[in-house]
């Protein structure tokens, strides 16, 4: 008789598909029979259900679960026969190993509400989290090390911002040509019980349909795949999506589009097979945002090394973001500003790190500008908005985030024998109450700074560069 237990042990976990072919070619025995046999396999071997199509389970020896070996072989069969969970996995691989929360439904094909014959998203995540494959990490989702060994949370970042903006300038496109109404337009939003990130009502006379004499839009929806070289997986989550819809014979009319950067021929005839509109941002944008996209993720994925060696670079990714993109850079403005508060940094200290991750006393905190000077550590936390810094924000970052960091500093040779110095930087300034809190500060074991906009402003006199007072005042200090 063939043995069962032997077989996953050795060859590794398998689906009962496949096990079922092996007893039934090496036993001589019926379908029925050999699936009897699979449901009387008990310890050591374990199984997994509801993951795959046509209700088939994922057989594994205990000694490996959780182990690299047992997700490595997960995964595998997930893309092969449970690819709603693996358009998941897929989507945070995309974005570098992590995906904020609120996105993350957007780059799948399962619906955030109640639709017959499918799981909804909330769930399945669920169900991942429970299997170790994703994890909550704050605001994202992130993948298993095991799973994806070369996460990069810059790199991450650099797409985030990326895809935020060229999805606002695509809201923009589409207001100026009418196609869509102003201020009607939403992000990573839902439609036809599915999330998307750009969703708008299209009122164009011959898109909109009447029920009952009562007039029905149309809609445009969008996702965004930038940044990397796509393969046909890539964009099965967007297509998937496409063809539930199409299959509902209540949905009002819809167009779908894809924002991209780049596509190889084979991907740009599926999707106009499709019937899906193809955003290229050369083409929908104007020349050279294409460029200009590449520039601004590996600006912000690079961050550090850039603005230390070559700060120049920094210099020209803003000039053409104003060139190509004028009057429509405010979603850019905070996203951007930690890059801002770096380059002032690094013509004066001597190593620079931007966005640094730190994961310590089992908490994790985000540095915005981690300068090393020969005599200090300069820890900046930095805030491009307009709005006023509030007292309990300032409350939480001196409880929360600075002594944590402080802790950390103190924990690390590399910087245990400097002064540390927390700058609090805000172009929009502090509210009356923030700024009696700020006075009251008096800590005996590092130095708070608080640099408003007129402190910046005298910043950029120290480093002698009209370019960057230029952009400080474009970009950031523009009621000055």
């Amino acid at each position: 008789m063939y043995d069962l237990k032997k077989i996953i042990e050795t060859e590794g976990p398998k689906l009962s598909s496949e096990l079922i072919e092996l007893i039934v070619e090496n036993d001589k025995v019926t379908e029925e029979a050999a699936r009897k046999r699979l449901s009387r396999l008990k310890d050591p071997i374990s199984k997994i259900k509801g993951l795959f199509s046509d209700n088939q389970i994922f057989f594994y020896h205990k000694k490996i679960y959780r182990k690299a070996e047992f997700y490595e072989t997960l995964i595998e069969m997930l893309e092969l026969s449970g690819k709603k969970y693996f358009a998941i996995i897929n989507s945070i691989q995309y974005h570098y190993g992590f995906i904020d929360k609120d996105r993350l439904a957007a780059f799948s094909f399962s619906p955030t509400k109640n639709l017959k014959g499918h799981k909804r998203i909330d769930t399945m995540i669920r169900e991942l989290i429970e299997l170790g494959v994703i994890h909550e990490d704050g605001k994202k989702y992130k993948l298993n090390r095991l799973i994806y060994p070369t996460e990069n949370h810059q790199h991450s970042k650099s797409l985030e911002i990326a895809e935020k903006f060229l999805i606002s300038q695509f809201n923009d496109w589409a207001r100026d040509i009418g196609l869509t109404s102003y201020h009607t337009a939403k992000y990573y939003s839902e439609f036809g019980k599915f999330s998307w990130a750009y969703v708008s009502p299209s009122y164009v006379s011959t898109l909109v349909k009447y029920n009952k004499g009562k007039q029905v839009p149309a809609f445009v929806v969008a996702d965004i795949l930038i940044g990397n070289k796509k393969n046909e997986g890539d964009i099965d989550f967007f297509l998937k999506k496409i063809e539930i819809l199409r299959s509902i014979t209540t949905m009002p009319t819809f167009l779908p589009f894809l924002i991209t950067d780049y596509l190889d021929l084979n991907i740009f005839k599926k999707l106009k097979e499709k019937g899906v509109i193809i955003a290229l941002v050369d083409k929908i944008f104007g020349y050279g945002y294409k460029e200009l996209i590449e520039a601004l993720i590996n600006s912000i994925t690079n961050a550090g090394a850039i603005l230390k060696n070559n700060p120049q670079d920094y210099l020209n990714l803003m000039e053409s973001i104003n060139s190509l993109a004028i009057g429509k850079t405010n979603n850019l403005r905070g996203d951007l500003f930690e890059m801002a508060v770096g380059y002032y940094h690094g013509q004066k200290c001597k190593s620079l790190n931007i966005g640094k991750i730190i994961n310590f006393q089992d908490k994790q905190r985000e540095i915005d500008v981690l300068a090393v000077y020969e005599d200090k550590v300069i820890i900046a936390e930095c805030k491009g908005y307009k709005s006023k810094i509030k007292k309990k924000e300032l409350e939480e970052w001196v409880s929360e985030k600075i002594n944590l960091i402080r802790n950390w500093l103190n924990s690390n040779e590399a910087y245990n024998q400097k002064a540390f110095v927390f700058e609090h930087w805000s172009t929009g300034g502090y509210t009356v109450e923030a700024i009696e809190y700020s006075n009251k500060l008096n800590p005996r074991k590092y130095k708070l700074e608080f640099i408003d906009s007129n402190e910046m402003l005298n910043k950029s006199k120290e480093i002698q560069s009209k370019k960057f007072k230029q952009i400080l005042k474009e970009y950031y200090l523009t009621d000055l």
